[in-house]
């Protein structure tokens, strides 16, 4: 009986670091990609120099060649007086040194917030697979001007699938090997003390850092996800030799 019992044990510790691996390894690679998409977002139009950032930027992480894509900003006017507001938004056009510029102007009441939304295509990519958008919202009024920016993959898909298919599909694999290798380690693997113990701190805290870093790829802080994916790559980094190790 106790050698059954702990044959299913063994079972169950292994299907949940199975589970946990895909669900991180997955997380990792998803979370590197959007890193990546946004921080050479930072580099494109490096000249343009402003005062403060505009957030929050709605920008998609994954777009299909078919498909086109909406980026948004939220623009506010948070004077007492009415005011005139510029917004321009220069987007990559086939190459990272080419772009093009669209500027509006939108008039806003005292207090008033409005969303403006630019169009982007597979045709607007760098390279083929990266669209960098920067937007520069100049208060004339103050003399101030704000700038974001933001990066989307272009990911060569098949009809009908798009972009945010994908997205979602990764985050919920991702999602699912996370909790369900948690879950199943807690159930057969957890331990108070020696080895055991450190196996649980090192699958709690790696699940958590990774949960928060898709967090902010979902949310568009990519500093946040940039904090937490490097955090995990030494996380990584440092669980994988002690435990090999110490086998």
């Amino acid at each position: 009986m106790n050698s059954e019992f702990e044959d299913q044990r063994k079972r169950g510790q292994q299907l949940s670091v199975t589970l946990f691996i895909l669900g991180v390894g997955l997380g990792m690679i998803f979370m590197g990609a959007a890193v990546y998409a946004d921080f050479e977002s930072t580099l494109f139009d490096a000249t343009t120099v402003a005062d403060s950032a505009v957030r929050p930027i709605q920008c998609p992480v994954l777009l299909s060649t078919s498909e086109p894509g909406i980026v948004s900003a939220i623009v506010r006017n948070t004077k007492d007086t009415a005011d005139e507001i510029v917004v321009r938004a220069h987007i990559t056009r086939g190459h990272l040194i080419l772009m093009r510029e669209v500027e509006d102007r939108i008039e806003l009441a005292p207090n008033e917030s409005k969303k403006v939304d630019w169009q982007v295509t597979a045709q607007d990519a760098a390279f083929g697979h990266l669209i960098l958008v920067k937007i520069i919202v100049l208060d004339n009024a103050e003399n101030r001007s704000h700038k974001g920016s933001c990066g989307i993959i272009v990911v060569n898909l098949p009809e009908p699938i798009r972009g945010w298919h994908l997205f979602l599909f990764i985050l919920t694999i991702s999602a699912f090997g996370i909790i369900g290798g948690i879950g199943l380690w807690w159930k057969h693997g957890r331990s108070y003390s020696g080895r055991g113990l450190e196996a649980t701190r090192s699958i709690l805290g790696l699940g958590v850092i990774i949960s928060i870093g898709l967090f902010g790829v979902i949310t568009g802080f990519w500093e946040l996800a940039a904090a937490t994916f490097y955090i995990g790559l030494l996380l990584i980094g440092v669980i994988v030799p002690h435990f090999l190790i110490s086998r």
